[in-house]
């Protein structure tokens, strides 16, 4: 019983985490679907509203709950919930402006970029091992990139710049996550986000299209189901059993561009996101591995 019970919970935090990657790769769709109709900030704003219209009876039933224990990490919960507003806001002027699966590939750099933050930040150690490995998943974004041959754009530097957001996005859901429910983390990272997001909104505020509403709510529906199955899969296992699997969203959103939106991701940037895959689960093998590689 002890025995199965570790990997009864890795099994499904994979499933969690097979279930977020559908989720954001929906989500990719849609944010490009709505890109003609709403600029990025708008995007961010509605969703955000409708997100949280979604959530209301968990947020009326456990509001005290809830507060309670934004409360006692108020600090956690603001800065989770400004990481994730910056994350998605650059991630959807990326989306917007290059082919969505490129967009995946270069977000794979995220838990390099963790690494790095581990190590400046936090005065954690890395070895040699750990360091080349860092050195390749960097290449890999290169190869995507290819500086000199192709322009840099300023997506692919947002695309770039949410991966730095989302890996610090993560390390605070895995802090929550050690005493708080998921769904609150999910519910009340979603009310600041929205607070945050009104903000840009107000100085020039105008209502999306009639017919945009659908996709928002839509947009709204599958984020935040997303979010949701994420921080409950990051909870539930390690993140070297989980994290292979948020691969999929690179096969899961090339789909979907070739089929909407008649875009596929040229060879490099299949071979740049192998690569940036493959060190980035080195990486987090030898971390978990307590090795000091």
């Amino acid at each position: 019983m002890m025995a199965g019970a570790p990997q009864s919970k890795a099994m499904q935090g994979i499933m969690w985490m097979v279930l977020a990657t559908i989720g954001y790769s929906i989500n990719a769709g849609l944010v490009k679907q709505l890109s003609a109709d709403l600029n990025t900030m708008e995007m961010v704003f509605w969703r955000s509203v409708f997100a949280i219209l979604f959530l209301l009876p968990w947020l009326m039933r456990n509001f005290a709950e809830g507060a309670g224990a934004v409360k006692r990490q108020w600090k956690l919960f603001a800065l989770r919930g400004l990481l994730t507003y910056a994350a998605m806001a650059t991630t959807y002027f990326a989306l917007a402006n290059m082919p969505i699966a490129e967009v995946y590939a270069l977000q794979f750099t995220n838990a390099l970029f963790t690494i790095l933050g581990a190590v400046l930040v936090l005065g954690e150690r890395a070895g040699p091992k750990t360091w080349a490995a860092c050195a390749v998943g960097f290449g890999g974004a290169l190869i995507i990139l290819r500086p000199g041959f192709e322009a840099v754009t300023i997506a692919a530097m947002a695309a770039l710049a949410s991966a730095v957001l989302y890996s610090a996005t993560n390390v605070t859901i895995k802090i929550l996550s050690r005493t708080e429910a998921t769904t609150t983390i999910t519910v009340f990272g979603n009310l600041i986000m929205l607070l945050i997001s009104a903000i840009p909104i107000l100085i020039d505020f105008r209502l999306p299209p009639l017919e945009a509403f659908p996709w928002i709510i839509a947009l709204a529906v599958f984020t935040t189901a997303g979010q949701w199955c994420l921080a409950h899969a990051i909870g539930l296992a390690d993140a070297r059993v989980v994290w292979p699997f948020d691969f999929l969203r690179l096969p899961f959103t090339a789909l979907i561009g070739w089929f909407f939106f008649a875009q596929l991701p040229d060879i490099w940037s299949w071979v740049g996101a192998v690569v940036i895959f493959g060190a980035s689960y080195y990486v987090i093998r030898l971390e978990a591995g307590g090795r000091k590689g």
